[in-house]
C-alpha cells in the first residue's frame, strides 16, 4: 500500500533555451520556454518535496546573475511571482516551508536544488551519493555546467546519501537515470486510485526524448549511446507498470499534467 496520499506537481519558474539543450541532435534551431518542476507530496511520514527550484537569489542580484547564469548565454532563467516562487506556489495549496518533512532530489543543477536554502537545514535531503560526490567535487567543471555548489553546499544538511535504485517510502521509488548528471535519479509514485506516475525530470526533459527514444541534450561525462539507456528503461518500466511517464520541463506535458491533476489553469511566465 502506497504511503502517498495526494501529488501536487508545480511550476516554480521557467527557463528559455534551445530545443537541442533537450533533444540531441536537434537543427531545428527552435527555442523553448520549459517549464521548472517541482512536486508536492501528501504522505504518511508528512510533506515530501521532490526538487527545490531555482535560487531566485541569484537571478535577481545583478553581480550574482553575472557569476553564474550570466555565463551560460544560451539559458535564461524566468522567475514566476514577485517573491520565493516555491514559498508562493506551495502556499496556493496551504503547505508552508516549515512542513516539509524530508527532500528528494533528482540532481543538483541550479533549476532543480535552488532552492535549499529556504529550508530547515534540519530537513534530510535524500541525493544519490555519485551526484552528491560530484557535485561537491572536480571544480569547476560541474559550475561550469549549471551546477552552482552556493546552491548545496551546507555541512549542517542531514545528507541521506544512495546507491542506485531505493525505495524511500512505500509507493515511492527512486530509479538511478545516469547520463545528464553522474547521478541523476527519477521517480516512481503509486498513488491511492491505483495508478501512478513516473517523473523522469532531466533524464529526459520532454515527452519527444521518450517518443522517439532520442537521448536529452545535456549530458556530462558519459556518450549519446549512454545518455539514452536511462529513457529505454523508462519507458520499459512505463511498459510494465501501465504508468504514463510526465516530463517535468515540457511546456505542454507539465502543464497539461497539473490541469489533470488539480483541475486548475497554469498561467504561463510573466503571467
Amino acid at each position: 500500500m502506497t504511503s502517498v496520499r495526494r501529488l501536487i506537481p508545480l511550476i516554480v519558474g521557467y527557463e528559455r533555451l534551445p530545443k537541442s539543450f533537450s533533444l540531441h541532435g536537434d537543427t531545428s534551431g527552435e527555442m523553448l520556454v520549459e517549464p521548472v518542476p517541482a512536486v508536492l507530496l501528501d504522505t504518511d511520514e508528512g510533506w515530501t518535496l521532490l526538487d527545490t527550484g531555482i535560487n531566485t537569489v541569484l537571478i535577481r542580484d545583478a553581480h550574482l546573475y553575472r557569476r553564474t547564469h550570466g555565463r551560460n548565454h544560451d539559458i535564461t532563467p524566468i522567475l514566476a511571482g514577485g517573491g520565493e516562487s516555491l514559498v508562493e506556489e506551495m502556499a496556493v495549496h496551504g503547505v508552508g516551508v516549515e512542513d516539509v518533512t524530508r527532500i528528494y532530489l533528482s540532481h543538483l543543477h541550479n533549476d532543480h536544488a535552488g532552492g535549499l536554502r529556504l529550508f530547515d537545514c534540519k530537513v534530510p535531503v535524500w541525493v544519490q551519493r555519485i551526484e552528491y560526490e560530484y557535485g561537491m567535487g572536480g571544480h569547476p567543471f560541474p559550475e561550469e555546467h549549471g551546477m552552482y555548489r552556493i546552491d548545496f553546499d551546507d555541512p549542517k544538511i542531514p545528507w541521506q546519501l544512495m546507491d542506485g535504485d531505493t525505495e524511500l517510502a512505500p509507493g515511492i521509488r527512486a530509479v538511478f537515470t545516469p547520463g545528464h548528471t553522474p547521478g541523476h535519479q527519477s521517480f516512481v509514485i503509486d498513488l491511492p486510485d491505483g495508478g501512478g506516475v513516473i517523473l523522469p525530470f532531466d533524464a529526459g526533459d520532454l515527452t519527444e526524448n521518450y517518443e522517439r527514444e532520442i537521448p536529452p541534450g545535456g549530458f556530462v561525462r558519459c556518450s549519446a549511446e549512454q545518455a539514452l539507456e536511462p529513457i529505454l528503461a523508462l519507458n520499459a518500466l512505463a511498459a510494465e507498470t501501465g504508468y504514463p511517464i510526465v516530463p517535468g520541463h515540457d511546456p505542454v506535458a507539465w502543464p497539461a499534467f497539473i490541469r489533470s491533476t488539480l483541475g486548475t489553469a497554469v498561467p504561463g511566465p510573466g503571467a
